[in-house]
Parts: C-alpha cells; sequence; structure tokens
C-alpha cells in the first residue's frame, strides 16, 4: 500500500472515529441533561438556580472538523524525470485536498489537537499527520482559535519518489457557531513547513482550510451560584463593614438584582458591594449579611449566600502613674508622670486629685509643694476613653519639712610651701628616703591645716608636682621625679592625709627656674642676712640647681581659686647645709688656730659644696 493510501485511510478512520465519540458524546449529553437539571454547587456559602439553563454554556469538550483543504508551496524545484526523460517540476498549489482535525480541551481554552490532510495535483501530492497544542478563545458565537502542531509529512513529486521528513503547521481560525453541536469553520490558515532530501530549496507554504466542526460534550449548563465576603470579619461598633457578591455562571448580558438583608445594622447602597452600617449594634456579638441574587429574565437563574462579621467586645483603658521625685522639701517641684493608653487604640484623657489639694489635668502634671503641709500626699489618677470607660491608679509622695539654713564655713587658709631634696634623693634602694627634718616638718605642717581643710571642703585635692635640675639623663629625671612625688604622697598619707586627695605628677626637668627666678625668691627671703645673700649669689649655679630639686604643691577645691606652694629654698632651715651648704653663724671669738681669713680646712669659699644630682 502507498503512503498515499496510507494517508487518506488514516483520514477516513480519525473521521469515522470522530463521528462516533461526537455521537457517544450528544446521547450522553441528552441523557445527563436531566441529572443536571438540579445540580447543587459545592460552595457552602450559596445557593444554586433549580433549572440547568439558568446559566452560561459550557464549551465543548471535542471538537472535529472536516473540510476542503488548499495547499500551496513556495516553488521548491524538484529535478527529476517524467516518462524515462529528465523533468524539473516548480510545485506551486495543489487545489484539491482534504483536512481533518480532532481536538480534546481539557478546560474552557486548552486543549490538544490531532491534525491529518491530504492535497492532491498534477505535479505533486503532499499528506500530514501533525499534533500538538491548542488554545481557544470561545464567545457567544464566534470562536478565535490557535495551534502549533509538528510530526510527519510526505511530499511526492510527480518526477521523484516519495520524501518523507518532519513537519509542523503554525496558525489559526475562526468558526462560527450555528447550532448546538456544529460550528461551521469560516475559516482556517496555516504556515506549512518541511525538510526534503529531494530539493535543495526549504520546502514551506500556506495551507487554507475551511468546513464544518462537529462538537462533543457541549449542552451541559454550568450552575447558577453566588458568593459571599466582607472586608473585615470583626469590626467596632460604628465601623463600617463593606460586603460584596460575586455572581457565578449567570447570563453575563443580563442586569441582575440583588436583594441584601442583614442582622447586624443597616445595609447602605445597592448592587454587589454594599456597606453594613453597625452604629448601634451590641458588642462582642456575630451578625450575618445575605444576598439573594436574580435574574429578571431568566425566573430559574436563583442564587443565595451569606457571609458573617462579629464586633469587638471594648476593653477599658489602662493607667499607672507615680511621682518623681517622691519625696521633696516643702518647697519642692514634683512631676506626677501617667502611662495611659486605650487597648482599642483610641484616644485618652487623664486627670489629677490629691489628698493634699494638687491636681491637674494631663500625662504630666508639675506639683508645687510651696503650701503643702509636710507629711504624705496620696495622688489618684484616672484615664478616660472616647466611650466614657475609666480606669484609675494611685500613688503617693512626701513633703518634709524644709531645714534651716546652715551658714556654711569658709576652709581654712593655707600655708604652702614647696619641699625640697637633696641632690639624687630619694635613691631607687631607698624610696622612702630623701626627705630631711625641716621638710619633714613643712609637709606636717601643710597635712594638719589639710586635714581642717577637708572637713569643709571633702573634695579638695593637692597636686604634687616634682621637679630634679638638668644635669641627668631625660629618663633618669623622670623617674628620680616619680620618686619624689611618690615620697612625699606617701608621708602625707602617714600623717593622715587619704591618698584620694592627693595627685601626683613627675615632671623631670620639664618646668626649670631660671637663675633670675631663683635670685629674686633669695632678695624676698627676710630670714637672709646681706651677707648670706651676697655669699649666696656668688654660688648661683649652686643654688640654682637647689632649686629646681623640689615638689611643688598645688591646692584645687571646686568653687575656690587654685593656690601655688611658695618657692622659697629653706636656706634658713637647721638642714640647709644637709641641702646645699652651711649659712653665717653669730660672730664669736675666733679659736686659736690658723691665721685669720684662712678657710677652714674641708670647705670652699661660699660654704656650698658641689653634690651629684
Amino acid at each position: 500500500m502507498s503512503h498515499r493510501s496510507i494517508s487518506r485511510t488514516l483520514s477516513m478512520v480519525l473521521l469515522a472515529f470522530a463521528t462516533l465519540s461526537l455521537a457517544a458524546q450528544t446521547t450522553d449529553s441528552g441523557q445527563s441533561s436531566t441529572d443536571n437539571h438540579f445540580a447543587q454547587p459545592s460552595s457552602s456559602s450559596s445557593s444554586p438556580a433549580p433549572a440547568a439553563d439558568a446559566g452560561e454554556t459550557k464549551p465543548a469538550k471535542v471538537e472535529v472538523f472536516t473540510g476542503y483543504s488548499w495547499m500551496t508551496l513556495n516553488n521548491p524545484k524538484i529535478i527529476g524525470t517524467k516518462g524515462g526523460f529528465p523533468a524539473t517540476f516548480t510545485l506551486k498549489d495543489n487545489r484539491g485536498g482534504f483536512l481533518v482535525d480532532v481536538s480534546y480541551f481539557f478546560n474552557k481554552w486548552f486543549g490538544v489537537t490531532l491534525d491529518t490532510g491530504a492535497h492532491f495535483g498534477d505535479l505533486y501530492d503532499a499528506d500530514e499527520v501533525f499534533g500538538g497544542p491548542t488554545l481557544r478563545f470561545p464567545g457567544e458565537h464566534l470562536q478565535i482559535f490557535i495551534h502549533a502542531l509538528g510530526g510527519w509529512h510526505r511530499l511526492a513529486p510527480g518526477n521523484a519518489n516519495a520524501d518523507d521528513s518532519p513537519g509542523a503547521a503554525v496558525g489559526g481560525g475562526i468558526d462560527l457557531r450555528v447550532a448546538r453541536h456544529l460550528n461551521i469553520r469560516l475559516g482556517q490558515a496555516d504556515y506549512i513547513w518541511s525538510s526534503h532530501n529531494i530539493s535543495h530549496d526549504t520546502i514551506d507554504g500556506a495551507r487554507l482550510s475551511a468546513g464544518l466542526v462537529f462538537l462533543g460534550g457541549v449542552g451541559e449548563e454550568l450552575p447558577v451560584s453566588a458568593t459571599c465576603s466582607v472586608d473585615k470579619s470583626e469590626v467596632w461598633a460604628g465601623e463600617p463593614v463593606k460586603a460584596t457578591v460575586a455572581p457565578h455562571n449567570f447570563n453575563p448580558k443580563h442586569k441582575l438584582t440583588i436583594d441584601w438583608t442583614t442582622n447586624g445594622g443597616k445595609v447602605e447602597g445597592s448592587g454587589e458591594s454594599v456597606t453594613i452600617n453597625t452604629t448601634g449594634v451590641a458588642e462582642g456579638q456575630s451578625y450575618n449579611v445575605s444576598a439573594h441574587v436574580t435574574d429578571p429574565k431568566n425566573k430559574k437563574a436563583v442564587a443565595s449566600c451569606q457571609t458573617s462579621f462579629s464586633t469587638k467586645k471594648r476593653l477599658p483603658p489602662t493607667i499607672s502613674c507615680n511621682a518623681n521625685p517622691n519625696s521633696v522639701e516643702q518647697g519642692g517641684s514634683i512631676t506626677v508622670h501617667s502611662d495611659a493608653s486605650s487597648p482599642q487604640g483610641g484616644p485618652v484623657t487623664v486627670a489629677v486629685t490629691s489628698t493634699c489639694g494638687a491636681s491637674g489635668q494631663g500625662n504630666d502634671v508639675a506639683v508645687n509643694t510651696s503650701n503643702i503641709q509636710p507629711g504624705s500626699c496620696t495622688v489618684t489618677c484616672t484615664v478616660t476613653d472616647d466611650h466614657q470607660l475609666t480606669a484609675t491608679s494611685t500613688t503617693t509622695f512626701t513633703v518634709r519639712e524644709k531645714p534651716k539654713p546652715v551658714i556654711q564655713q569658709p576652709p581654712p587658709t593655707l600655708e604652702l610651701r614647696s619641699v625640697y631634696f637633696a641632690t639624687a634623693q630619694p635613691t631607687v634602694k631607698n624610696p622612702n628616703g630623701g626627705l630631711v627634718k625641716s621638710q619633714q616638718n613643712t609637709l606636717i605642717g601643710i597635712a594638719s591645716d589639710f586635714k581642717k581643710y577637708l572637713a569643709v571642703k571633702p573634695d579638695a585635692k593637692l597636686i604634687l608636682e616634682a621637679h630634679a635640675d638638668p644635669r641627668g639623663s631625660e629618663a633618669y629625671n623622670l623617674k628620680l621625679t616619680e620618686r619624689r612625688a611618690a615620697r612625699v604622697k606617701s608621708f602625707l598619707v602617714d600623717q593622715g592625709i587619704p591618698g584620694d586627695n592627693l595627685e601626683t605628677h613627675a615632671l623631670g626637668e620639664q618646668h626649670q627656674l631660671t637663675p633670675d627666678e631663683v635670685k629674686k625668691s633669695m632678695e624676698d627671703d627676710p630670714s637672709l642676712t646681706p651677707g648670706e645673700k651676697k655669699r649666696l649669689t656668688r654660688n648661683m649655679r649652686t643654688i640654682v640647681l637647689a632649686a629646681n630639686r623640689r615638689v611643688d604643691i598645688t591646692l584645687q577645691a571646686p568653687g575656690v581659686e587654685s593656690q601655688i606652694s611658695k618657692r622659697q629654698y629653706p636656706f634658713s632651715a637647721a638642714d640647709a647645709l644637709s641641702l646645699i651648704g652651711g649659712r653665717e653663724k653669730p660672730k664669736v671669738a675666733p679659736p686659736p688656730g690658723p691665721k685669720k681669713g684662712a678657710p677652714r680646712k674641708g670647705t670652699k669659699k661660699g660654704g656650698a659644696s658641689k653634690k651629684k644630682k
């Protein structure tokens, strides 16, 4: 059997099969029409129409098209033989042909199609069997569809052997509904493509068809129904509720009548969306909203639905309050603060009353206790919301009697003097040494006065700044001044000065007194005789070095001007020689011995001996 015969036979089998299927579908539809007459919807929120013809008609589940088909190709050239002689055919249109399509739809829009056709002409025959998806857009009278198909294509030119190859068809058409089970396909246009070895040209073209479409699975009517909903399932009494009904399967060209009812307020508006006014309904209750949908042009198309909403139960406001501070002297100010709110989020007001006459409005109430008698006072804070629900909270505060004013004694005067060290004192091996007797006495006096000062100014401080002469290295001088500051601090602590009131600074050789500053200090010292001043001036370098081996003491206290120790070298001290040399003594008869005016053994003119740092 030739391929052409196979194609024609297959087309006729498909047509017969589709016709039998169509008949079976029509019979089933007629048999089931009574069953569907009173079909009920699955939704519990709606009730359907009692009649089968009350709603929208379902599109066909099966569509079988059969009709005339014309094909034209894009003039491919086929080189071959005809009657034993070479012949070249240019393939154009074939005016004879038919097409049979069987389509099954899974839903209203989408399905699959099996397409078969045969085209006959003088120069060539063409057969095809394609399959693929189809998309339709059903309307009341017209239906548009598109499809994309692929499969087997055979081309049999008159001058060559028939050739099989893959092929495809992409196109669509439009159907006119003329009866319950019959459409007329006004036109179908497809682009045809195939790839054959008998031609070097691409073989593609167009296919135009028209004919009859037999419909199966039609006639069933979708039962009408309605679904009700509200925008808020829970509201406050007085808050509006929007109710909406969605009709299903009614005739879209008919204007529907919708009747609304509710037991929870008043229905305002009409149509598919209305507003429920809940003013005056009880709180904490559930209410129903119902819609009854009818088609005035079809008394059998009736559906009802119901939904519900509930009202919230309003809770009273909450409040807590406190007095800050909770105890003041008479004449002081107290703030009564309230934290108040409504669980519903509405506005609230706060009122404050008390047993001592204080009152006010607001979350923060200032109380002046000038006219309130000493004792305890109870404050009541009351909150009221926008629905006149209230709540209270209490707190207390105490008014103390104002004490009599205390006359503040001024701090005593301190006589501060800098403390001096001998060269290189204190040493690393003996950090607790280095203070000669006169300097210890100076510190004892300062400690005694400072303890009295602390009784008046407990936050006062003595700043101890230690210095060294410049003869050592920077690192050496820094360590040396650390020991000097620490020695003075430890001595003062031993005298009963708290360590927290002492602060030390090791300055090394940073702040050196100049020779002019030292000379002026000597000239201002009333304890030195003119001769001593003259002798010391001759040894100024040694004196300047000694004057820089000191610890300055500065007094700092809040509200008091800082006081710095007097930098006057203790030339008159009995142990001054231990620091820098001797001083003039009262004149006495010279002992027998060396000639008058000769220097004593072991001393140098000027009375100062040079020491290491």
